[in-house]
């Protein structure tokens, strides 16, 4: 799974809606509840079955309390609960889902990050997070990317950024050109993720170009783990020249990053 730690370092920015999410998830879900007591599978029967119950707010506690309990049996109450009326009830048993952690649940949770509900996107993609990378659905992911609401396609930039693995793709630099600072700044991290060589010039023309700081923040935090001294030159002019201070920062990082002793590491030892 991804390490989040270089995209929360790369701007503050990207991870504060992130966190906003989280506090709106907790609102709408509350707290985990304890289990009752009894062997996992016989209690998670029972919840599960109250997911049909015709309250809410006790389909609310029984997917919360799946998760708690986080028997194999409850993975397909849960996927079934995706699609409750109530969006507490869905965001919860996304939630839950990714406690769980079973493969199967990723293409579908996949498909929610195009949920009507804000919290509901939010909490497929975290998690998404936590769900076997090869399972998770990485197609669906992609064409959420498409999706008209731009807090679907967030969440669906962010899903990719926590798969263990991302493939360059038409969709993803396609991302790069969306309307929305943040699509843009997840695109980026996850063409980041990639470790592909020909995500370098479209890291190089966002630095340079990109309206927002924190496209062109991420921007030379990636070119600091891909780039080669090819890229030295435009990474100094943009770290003495950018009119942000983050994105002067990450630019003056990333070349520091990439010096000879990167490229020519064995052939300097050999001469000390």
């Amino acid at each position: 799974m991804t390490d989040m730690g270089p995209v929360a370092g790369a701007s503050s920015r990207f991870l504060l809606p992130l966190l906003c999410w989280l506090l709106l998830c907790s609102q709408i879900t509350g707290c985990y509840v304890d289990a009752p007591s009894g062997p996992p599978d016989m209690v998670s029967l029972r919840l599960g079955e109250l997911l049909g119950d015709p309250d809410p707010d006790v389909r609310l506690t029984a997917a919360e309390a799946l998760g708690k309990i986080g028997h194999a049996s409850a993975n397909s109450w849960l996927i079934a609960a995706l699609n409750d009326g109530d969006a507490r009830v869905r965001a919860a048993a996304a939630l839950s889902l990714g406690r769980l952690g079973e493969g199967e649940s990723g293409l579908v949770l996949a498909v929610h990050l195009a949920d009507s509900v804000e919290a509901v996107r939010a909490a497929s993609a975290l998690a998404l997070g936590e769900i076997d990378p090869s399972m998770a659905g990485e197609a669906q992911i992609l064409k959420t990317l498409h999706h008209p609401e731009a807090t679907a396609r967030i969440a669906a930039s962010r899903a990719l950024l926590s798969l263990g693995t991302v493939s360059l793709s038409v969709d993803l630099v396609g991302a790069l050109r969306d309307s929305d600072a943040l699509v843009r700044q997840g695109a980026v991290a996850a063409l980041g993720e990639t470790g592909d060589a020909r995500a370098v010039p479209h890291l190089l023309a966002l630095m340079k170009t990109d309206v927002a700081p924190g496209v062109r923040s991420e921007a030379a935090f990636r070119l600091g783990k891909l780039g080669t001294s090819r890229v030295l030159d435009d990474l100094s002019r943009v770290a003495a020249a950018d009119p942000n201070i983050v994105v002067r920062g990450w630019a003056g990082w990333a070349a520091q990053q990439i010096t000879p002793s990167r490229e020519y590491g064995s052939e300097r030892r050999l001469n000390q």
